[in-house]
């Protein structure tokens, strides 16, 4: 279980790199960032509950 999930989440930051690697810093809004915090927020609580 613990395997699976450490894959979903290096599967996650990946993909969250890929997408912040293509942004254009000119076309980007606060919409945007907010969601990538959101999305960072939950790889955070998701490596919490592979560490309890």
């Amino acid at each position: 279980m613990a395997n699976e999930s450490l894959n979903e989440i290096k599967e996650k930051l990946t993909d969250f790199i890929e997408e912040i690697e293509s942004v254009n810093p000119e076309t980007t809004d606060l919409a945007d960032i907010d969601e990538w915090l959101a999305i960072l927020d939950q790889l955070e609580q998701k490596v919490k509950s592979i560490k309890s």
